[in-house]
């Protein structure tokens, strides 16, 4: 028996074909679909994540500590001065520095070092002041 080669525009199409076609054509749409629903649903998370994001912020509080900001008083830093100084004299035991650091103690004036420095806090800022003043004399 001969092969008869007929053409598909001929024939028609084939049963198959459009068995295969509408599959094709159905899992295009459930992919569209499925692809739609995950995009929206992404969408829903980011907004969720954001509004969460933005509520956490507003909620959210400075938890530091803070010290009393109060200044220094004259006595205290008069007191803390002196036991400065003698610490470095304590140090420093060369004659010229300890002569120099006690001049500095016998010239110190409170009043005016509480207006060139008046908002000292802490420990810190006053050494850090010490040590700027006294450097000079080491």
């Amino acid at each position: 028996m001969p092969i008869i080669k007929i053409s598909l525009k001929e024939r028609g199409e084939l049963p198959m074909v459009d068995s295969i076609k509408a599959i094709n054509a159905a899992t295009k749409t459930k992919d569209v679909k499925e692809v739609i629903l995950a995009k929206e649903i992404e969408e829903t998370d980011k907004q969720e994540a954001t509004k969460a994001k933005k509520t956490k912020e507003k909620e959210k509080t400075d938890n530091v500590n803070v010290r009393s900001s109060y200044a220094y008083d004259r006595i205290t830093i008069q007191n803390k001065v002196k036991e400065y100084i003698e610490n470095l004299k304590k140090t420093h035991d060369y004659p010229a520095v300890q002569e120099e650091l006690t001049k500095y103690l016998d010239l110190f004036n409170v009043d005016s070092f509480m207006k060139k420095y008046p908002n000292i806090t802490t420990e810190s800022q006053f050494k850090t002041i010490m040590y700027n003043e006294t450097i000079k004399y080491l």
